[in-house]
């Protein structure tokens, strides 16, 4: 059981990075959204 709490750190690290990702992907996602439509018209 003493195992787990010593991957702790990486776990923290690995779910705040995949976090990073995901609002990185999100972020540009949206503003692609709200670009589109100003170049077409």
């Amino acid at each position: 059981m003493a195992g787990i709490f010593e991957y702790i750190p990486i776990i923290a690290a690995a779910l705040l990075g995949v976090g990073l990702v995901g609002v990185i992907v999100y972020e540009r996602s949206r503003t692609r959204q709200s670009k589109e439509p100003e170049s077409t018209a």
